[in-house]
């Protein structure tokens, strides 16, 4: 039987995806969100994995998170980062810092405490773990106005997991790092229909990147044909490679 991942931010339509994909490749799962929600309990109840729920950028929360996954599990064979939180579109010059501030916690601070709490559980897979870190295409290239928070957070997100991806693999835990392209998510729900079209539109398969795309991807992470990879910033986008 294969050690168990535990997937962070799953109520979301990515973390969602990944779970799924991962759950039809046989591991056994643990998911979390922010709060307990019926869609975090439907998943649960769907993929026959327990869920937790809990502000990641608090230590309290997140001591209280592996208290719970050790009662359940003695090591994990990977842990998915896919956490996200809703922040207001407006020029960079007019968002208070408070904002700013919420979405560093939400990304580094918060990836932070879970990788010093999990790692004695990575250390224990028996054959090798992954840490699958969500990131975003726009660290890479210039980044589009009015998401800025956003992208200082995931910046800093980055070149924090480039950095233990070359600490942690003398422990043989790889640290795979996704960048999505835009997906219609909780994050674009308050974008115009007509934007998200144009968009579409402009990109050379007419479709932006699903969920399903990412969640393939961090299947293919998860075996050891992709540890070669690890800390390399993998684009998964449907747009032209720039």
């Amino acid at each position: 039987m294969q050690d168990a991942v535990l997937v962070l931010g799953a109520s979301g339509s990515i973390g969602g995806a990944i779970a799924r994909e991962l759950a039809a490749d046989g591991y056994p799962l643990a998911l979390h969100g922010f709060t307990m929600t019926s869609r975090n309990k439907s998943l649960g109840e769907e993929l026959s994995a327990p869920v937790f729920a809990g502000d990641l950028a608090s230590p309290k929360e997140v001591d209280r998170l592996f208290e719970d996954i050790g009662k359940l599990f003695d090591r994990l064979a990977g842990v998915v980062f896919s956490v996200a939180r809703p922040f207001p579109h407006k020029l960079s010059h007019r968002t208070k810092w408070p904002v700013y501030q919420e979405q560093l916690d939400t990304q580094l601070k918060a990836l932070h405490l879970v990788v010093e709490k999990a790692l004695p559980y990575l250390r224990e897979s028996r054959n090798g773990a992954r840490l699958i870190i969500l990131s975003s295409e726009y660290v890479r290239g210039a980044p589009p106005v009015k998401i800025a928070p956003y992208v200082a957070a995931k910046a800093a997100l980055t070149a924090y997991a480039q950095i233990i991806a070359q600490e942690l693999v003398r422990h043989d835990i790889r640290v795979h790092i996704l960048a999505p392209g835009m997906v219609r998510s909780r994050l674009t729900a308050d974008m115009p229909d007509e934007y998200l079209d144009s968009l579409a539109e402009a990109m050379p398969e007419k479709r932006l990147t699903s969920s399903e795309d990412i969640a393939k991807t961090a299947s293919f992470l998860m075996r050891p044909a992709a540890d070669p990879l690890y800390g390399t910033v993998v684009p998964v986008s449907r747009a032209a490679r720039r």
